[in-house]
């Protein structure tokens, strides 16, 4: 009876970490100021109604990625690769929905050094697994 009990625990305490992080157009949509006469604005609400499904790809890439880096034999390259274009779009689309929305929006040069840096961690933390390269 304690195994099912820590094991239920275990399934709710990774189901509540994973949907804790929210994609970049999320966390744009939280801060942006509702006050703001571009708030109501028809392309603004449209970037909102994306925000969604950056949402909802966000949580499918964090159960899926493990997985295909599994069933690959650890070919990380291209699970990295796809993780940082997929994370290009929704840099971008939350900089179209600040400046749709009357918020501060990110140049192209911080996107490109925030998805950088979530490559290099993605790659850092997966390990070097099937790249032929190896760490000392």
């Amino acid at each position: 009876m304690r195994f099912l009990t820590a094991r239920r625990a275990t399934a709710f305490l990774l189901i509540a970490g994973m949907s804790g992080c929210a994609s970049h157009s999320e966390q744009t949509a939280i801060w942006l100021d509702r006050s703001n006469p571009k708030f109501k604005t028809q392309g603004c609400q449209d970037s909102l109604a994306a925000a969604e499904l950056h949402r909802d790809i966000k949580t499918t890439r964090m159960v899926a990625s493990p997985v295909l880096l599994f069933l690959s034999g650890g070919l990380l390259l291209p699970v990295v690769a796809a993780n940082a274009g997929l994370d290009t779009v929704d840099h971008v689309d939350a900089a179209k929905m600040a400046e749709n929305c009357g918020g501060e929006s990110k140049s192209n040069a911080e996107i490109a050094g925030e998805v950088a840096a979530g490559a290099a961690v993605g790659f850092a933390t997966s390990g070097l697994t099937g790249t032929g390269l190896t760490s000392k």
